[in-house]
């Protein structure tokens, strides 16, 4: 009677392989038919920078617009020198007048002068030295004292005739040809030409014209002291505007 061996349980498996089933490296190994999946790499995201402002910050504030607004300008003082050139012109015309005819008739009867006589003496320095002296001395008074009264052609017109005076000694110099001579020489002519009557004539002419004109002068510097004033005045009004307007900008 044949007898049934039963299969051990632990015996090896003795079944043959599959050789339609894919190898294990296959399942678990990428298809050669598929891509390869790389893996992509994210970019590292960088801190946000110290010094750039936050999105969150508040606008900073516009800056205040300046704007530039011309003070006025001063008034320019005005004077009385361009009045008093013309004015001390025509009183060197009435100084050469006065002197030329005065000093013609007196001339005959002096010795130095009696050899020129007449009206040949309007040709000599003796004449035309005082007029020319009168002429710059004057006007350089009247530059000087500018808007003043006529109190100061008064008093001027003494150191007008003292310069007169002096330009006549220096036209006898001149004509005696003691210019440029030695010491004792211009002394001598100088001292004969001291009481000589006609410097006194050419000083006491060049002292008077000052006063008789000088009022001219005067006027016109009284004239522009009182618009100097309200000139002056409008200015200081126009200044404080301009002040309070500007001050009102920039309480703004």
């Amino acid at each position: 009677m044949a007898t049934t061996t039963a299969p051990d349980e632990n015996a090896p498996d003795q079944t043959a392989p599959d050789e339609t089933a894919p190898p294990a490296d296959a399942v678990n190994s990428p298809s050669a038919s598929e891509p390869a999946i790389e893996p992509t790499v994210e970019p590292a995201v960088e801190p946000a920078s110290e010094s750039a402002p936050a999105e969150s910050a508040a606008p900073e504030p516009a800056a205040p617009a300046v704007v530039y607004v011309t003070a006025p300008a001063a008034p320019r003082a005005r004077g009385a020198r361009g009045v008093g050139v013309v004015v001390a012109l025509l009183g060197a015309g009435i100084f050469a007048a006065l002197y030329g005819l005065l000093a013609t008739l007196l001339a005959p009867f002096l010795p130095e002068f009696a050899a020129v006589g007449g009206l040949l003496f309007t040709a000599t320095p003796a004449f035309w030295i005082p007029v020319v002296v009168f002429a710059l001395a004057y006007i350089l008074l009247i530059v000087i004292v500018n808007r003043a009264g006529w109190w100061a052609h008064v008093l001027g017109g003494f150191l007008v005739a003292i310069v007169v005076w002096v330009g006549f000694l220096g036209a006898q110099l001149i004509i005696a040809g003691a210019v440029g001579e030695a010491l004792p020489v211009v002394g001598a002519v100088v001292a004969t030409q001291l009481m000589n009557p006609v410097g006194f004539l050419a000083a006491i002419i060049a002292r008077e014209v000052p006063v008789w004109v000088g009022w001219i002068v005067a006027r016109r510097g009284r004239t522009a002291r009182a618009r100097n004033e309200a000139a002056r005045a409008a200015y200081q009004k126009e200044l404080a505007e301009h002040q309070a307007t500007v001050s009102g900008r920039t309480a703004v």
